[in-house]
């Protein structure tokens, strides 16, 4: 029998918060914006009936009735069709809908067929009775016992999730339970995930560059969503902002550091700065070793720093991620106003 070895999941993060740094005024033209367009005339709105009865079919609410092992078109069906796809650094890839503002949630698809489900939001029938932001880590372990590791090539990985999460194993698939602490614990959101399909992925995905864009965009979409669940604004999406996010977890990989000032004594701010980006405060998160973008976000929104960046009274996000190092993978967060 081969060796088994124990290791310990390693994930660490850090804040940065810099209020009041320059008094200046920043430039819109630098950032992506949506324009919607409200003058429209009753034609260009008119359904067909066939529009109309597709409209009634298809409700976000649906999601709560795909389960895994569900086809794609009965999905399609009942939720329409995805705003993006994303890679997930398993073998299938993220249906990802953000168009329902709060709403959101992924839905995993591989040969068609649902093997994984993502929310922050809505509930699953593969979650049975526990319910987002009402159940708690008490009911939630009350149901199921914890998976204290788990196994990947022959090599056992401690489960140590400093009680912001479990992974219970429920009907063939792996599920995590990600709760809010700032909260009474409550459940936050949940991933479901095929067994399957679990057990035969590594536990650092491969870098590709889909896969980056992919963890960059639904770091995005997380934080937007979080802040729309508390009726807040939704930040804008800054690329400059985003290189330098990109940049500075580049520059801890090849410069073998983890901390918000870099070799040359530069901070966030600096960096901003040196970028062309006008502002009038700034905040940084970053993290690294975390299995995903979500595992990412719900780390971050378990630290009361991070947390007060991500529901900040910024304006502009940028996002940068980056695989190696001796974390394998690295995330930061920058923002302004």
């Amino acid at each position: 029998m081969k060796k088994i070895i124990a290791l310990i999941l390693s994930a660490v993060l850090l804040i940065y918060y810099a209020p009041d740094i320059k008094k200046v005024f920043y430039e819109i033209k630098d950032f992506a914006t949506t324009v919607i367009d409200e003058d429209v005339s009753s034609e260009d709105t008119k359904e067909s009936d066939e529009e109309q009865e597709k409209s009634i079919e298809e409700d976000p609410q649906n999601f709560e009735t795909i389960k895994i092992g569900d086809d794609l078109e009965s999905v399609e069906k009942k939720v329409g069709k995805p705003t993006r796809i994303d890679e997930s650094g398993y073998s299938f890839k993220w249906n990802v809908y953000n168009q329902f503002g709060e709403k959101f949630f992924m839905i995993g698809i591989e040969d068609k067929k649902v093997v994984a489900l993502y929310s922050n939001y809505f509930n699953s029938e593969e979650i049975n009775d526990l319910k987002i932001n009402t159940s708690d880590i008490k009911s939630v372990r009350e149901r199921y016992t914890p998976l204290e590791y788990f196994i990947k090539s022959n090599i056992k990985f401690l489960i140590q999730s400093n009680q912001e999460y479990d992974i219970v194993s429920l009907n063939n698939n792996y599920i995590t339970f990600f709760y809010d602490k700032f909260d009474d614990n409550k459940l936050t959101s949940y991933q479901v995930i095929s067994q399957e399909v679990e057990d035969n992925s590594d536990v650092y995905k491969k870098e590709t560059k889909e896969l980056i864009k992919s963890y960059e965009l639904e770091i995005f979409d997380l934080a937007n969503s979080t802040r729309m669940q508390k009726q807040m604004d939704k930040y804008l999406y800054s690329d400059k902002c985003s290189q330098v996010a990109k940049n500075h977890c580049k520059d801890m990989i090849e410069k073998k550091y983890f901390d918000h000032i870099d070799k040359d004594k530069k901070g966030p701010a600096d960096r901003m700065t040196d970028a062309g980006i006008d502002f009038q405060f700034a905040g940084e998160n970053i993290a690294a070793g975390q299995l995903s973008a979500i595992y990412a976000h719900e780390g971050w929104m378990n630290s009361e720093g991070h947390r007060k960046n991500i529901l900040g009274k910024y304006k502009y996000i940028g996002v940068g991620v980056q695989f190696g190092g001796e974390y394998n993978v690295y995330y930061a967060q920058n923002f302004y106003r």
